[in-house]
């Protein structure tokens, strides 16, 4: 019996790339028990040589650099600068970890308060087997940031990346295995729901990182909520952008079409929503209507600015937005049409402005080339709207007052905020990245994302050979009374 295989297909040609074997379920446990057996010697390793291995990864990556990028840009339908840039945040990340992981993991030193005759200290513990499910949209950099970081902590990772983008997950599985990490280490799986079904719940793995839509994140929250498995999960967002009438507007103009249109809009931190202050609104949207029209769409991967989407379903899901958006009073500044004409899932960037909030293009996750625009009285009145959605993952404020957007910053219900930039927050690799509603929970990147892939191991020592504690049985009542005095004293 055959064993059947995912198909790639470029979205910008729709013609096919090359295809890679499906791992049928029933053959994965094998793989499991391989990943648990090879965490004694992946895990033993002193922290400097796994960040070392990290560094030869990051090399090879370097050194094959346009390779990937036009494998990405292949899969997705990017263009290939954008499949460039995924690459360099890759690399960046990588060199991050590989330099600062061994110093967030090593023992850390904690107070022991008023004992002073203990020693306290914390353990940061790999828990064991990772399960590691990846998205299409960014097929490297969603891919390669947890399993570094997994594999920084002393865990071994069974990984499946996304069906529409498999050839990227496998090849960056060999280039792992060539620069030193070990085969058992790091195991690539190919499949659909089924199988990162089976890896979630699989008694092999001891975490599970998955980044992809909010239901399918949930269905995995709660198959591991039974097992009381530890997870995280970065489902999304529906950002938005706030512009205050004392912002730079020809900067916050640019900042919003590339949050808007890079990666053709799908990315799960793009500018979706933006409310701009009335008395700046019609300067920022000729702004914006202009640069928007100035950018080139299509399958030419060298000279275009903006790429296809994934899909046919993907492009159907945008194209009702904007008409639903539209029907419901929505007018369109700038672009809209579909333009499968040149060959591929394509659409042309589109500028909105927008009067209902409860529309799907303002409420849901568009993943498109669109960004939609509301008018707002002033600062409280956008903190109130940019609050109002469910999502909580990034935002964006603009305003040359950088105090003020600081305060408003924290004002906005969202895992990172950017103030006078947009997105960058994800290349910044010393930066938790992780939403709050149902953008997901937990955190990958800093020390907090490298640490998730740890158990916190609390450790005290008693540092003095006395025979027992003043408060062991049996307790007499001079010891009682002093007890009492010594609390007045300090706590008094």
């Amino acid at each position: 019996m055959s064993i059947p295989t995912l198909v790639s297909i470029n979205p910008a040609t729709k013609k096919t790339i090359g295809s890679v074997q499906v791992s049928p379920t029933n053959q994965l446990p094998p793989i499991f028990e391989r990943a648990q057996k090879a965490t004694a010697s992946w895990s033993n390793m002193r922290l400097t040589q796994r960040s070392q291995i990290l560094r030869l990864v990051r090399k090879k990556l370097v050194a094959h650099m346009d390779e990937l990028s036009e494998l990405i840009a292949s899969e997705t339908g990017k263009t290939n600068w954008e499949g460039f840039l995924e690459v360099f945040t890759t690399v960046e990340h990588l060199r991050h970890i590989s330099r600062s992981g061994p110093e967030y993991l090593r023992a850390e030193h904690r107070s022991s308060g008023i004992f002073l005759h203990k020693k306290c200290y914390v353990n940061y513990i790999p828990h064991g087997v990772v399960g590691i499910i990846s998205p299409w949209n960014y097929p490297l950099i969603l891919t390669a940031t947890p399993v570094v970081e997994a594999l920084m902590a002393g865990n071994t990772v069974v990984l499946k990346p996304s069906e529409l983008t498999p050839l990227t997950g496998k090849r960056m599985g060999e280039l792992f295995h060539e620069a030193g990490v070990p085969e058992d280490a790091l195991q690539v799986v190919h499949g659909f729901g089924d199988v990162g079904a089976a890896i979630v719940d699989s008694t092999h793995t001891d975490m599970i990182c998955f980044t992809g839509s909010v239901d399918v994140g949930r269905k995995i929250a709660i198959a591991c909520a039974e097992k009381l498995k530890p997870l995280v999960l970065e489902l999304g967002g529906k950002d938005p952008m706030v512009v205050l009438e004392d912002a730079n507007l020809e900067r916050a103009a640019g900042a919003a079409v590339w949050g808007g249109f890079s990666n053709c809009g799908q990315t799960c931190i793009s500018a979706e929503r933006i409310y701009v202050v009335e008395s700046v609104a019609d300067k920022f949207i000729g702004l914006v209507k202009t640069k928007t029209k100035e950018l080139n769409v299509g399958p030419d991967k060298t000279n275009s600015d903006v790429g296809a989407l994934v899909s046919k379903q993907q492009q159907e899901v945008v194209m009702a937005h904007i008409k639903e958006a539209v029907n419901g009073g929505a007018d369109i500044l700038s672009g809209g049409e579909d333009l499968s004409a040149v060959g591929g899932y394509f659409i042309k960037p589109t500028v909105l402005e927008v009067y209902d909030e409860s529309s799907n293009i303002m409420t849901h996750e568009t993943f498109g080339p669109e960004i939609c625009i509301m008018r707002v009285k002033d600062a409280e009145d956008a903190i109130k709207k940019a609050n109002a959605s469910s999502y909580g993952l990034s935002a964006s404020v603009f305003t040359k007052d950088k105090k003020r957007g600081q305060k408003i910053a924290k004002k906005i219900q969202a895992g990172s905020v950017c103030v006078n930039d947009v997105m960058t927050n994800y290349i910044t690799a010393d930066l938790p990245f992780g939403g709050v509603g149902i953008s997901g929970i937990g955190r990958v990147h800093g020390p907090e994302g490298l640490r998730s892939f740890c158990q916190t191991q609390a450790v005290l020592v008693n540092r003095f050979g006395l025979k027992r504690e003043p408060w062991w049985y049996p307790i007499s009542k001079r010891t009682k009374k002093l007890f009492k005095t010594v609390t007045k004293i300090i706590y008094g």
